[in-house]
C-alpha cells in the first residue's frame, strides 16, 4: 500500500488516525484501504458534529451550569471527564492506540450516537453542554487529526488556534 495514494485519496489525518488506531504497541500495523476509508468517515463525523453545533449561531464559549443542565447534560460531562482521564493516562503509558480507540468511541457513539440524538428538541438549552463537549473533543483528538481538528476550530471561530489551546482537564468533582 502506497501511503501517498491513501493521503491524496482519503486525506492525512484519515491515514494517521488508521496507523495508530486498532494497533497494539510493538505489533504489525493492519492498514488497509478500508480502514483509512473508515477514519475518513470519522473525520466526516467531527465535521457534522461541528455543523450540528454551530447552527446553535453561538460562537462564544459558554461555561457550563450545573443547575441548568439535565440528565443527559450531566451524563455526557461525567463520560468526557471518564474520558479525559483514560486518555492521560493512555498518553502517560504511550498507548497511543488505546488513546485515538477512546476518544473515536466517545465522539461517534457517545457524543454523535447518543447524546446529540436526546437532545435534538432541546438544542439551545443543551448548546453550552455541546459546546463544551466538541471543544474538548476536538483537544484531546488534536494530536491525532491535526488537519482537521484545527480546520473545524477554525470554522468555529473559536480564539486563536488549537494547537495552543490548554489541554482539557476533568472537573474536579469527578475525581
Amino acid at each position: 500500500i502506497n501511503p501517498i495514494d491513501l493521503v491524496v485519496k482519503f486525506g492525512a489525518d484519515a491515514l494517521r488516525m488508521a496507523l495508530v488506531y486498532g494497533v497494539a504497541p510493538g505489533s504489525k500495523i493492519p492498514l488497509s484501504e478500508d480502514k483509512v476509508r473508515g477514519m475518513r468517515n470519522f473525520a466526516n463525523k467531527i465535521w457534522n458534529v461541528a455543523r450540528f453545533v454551530s447552527s446553535l449561531d453561538q460562537h462564544k464559549i459558554e461555561p457550563l451550569d450545573e443547575h441548568t443542565m439535565n440528565g443527559d447534560d450531566t451524563w455526557i460531562t461525567d463520560e468526557l471527564d471518564k474520558l479525559i482521564k483514560t486518555v492521560d493516562s493512555a498518553l502517560e503509558k504511550y498507548r497511543f492506540n488505546q488513546a485515538a480507540e477512546e476518544i473515536y468511541e466517545f465522539t461517534w457513539h457517545k457524543l454523535a450516537d447518543i447524546y446529540i440524538e436526546r437532545v435534538k428538541d432541546r438544542k439551545e438549552e443543551a448548546s453550552p453542554t455541546l459546546r463544551h463537549v466538541l471543544i474538548t473533543c476536538l483537544k484531546l483528538l488534536h494530536p491525532f487529526m491535526p488537519f482537521v481538528t484545527e480546520a473545524v476550530w477554525g470554522e468555529m471561530k473559536y480564539e486563536g488556534q488549537l494547537i495552543t489551546a490548554a489541554w482539557p482537564e476533568a472537573s474536579p468533582q469527578s475525581a
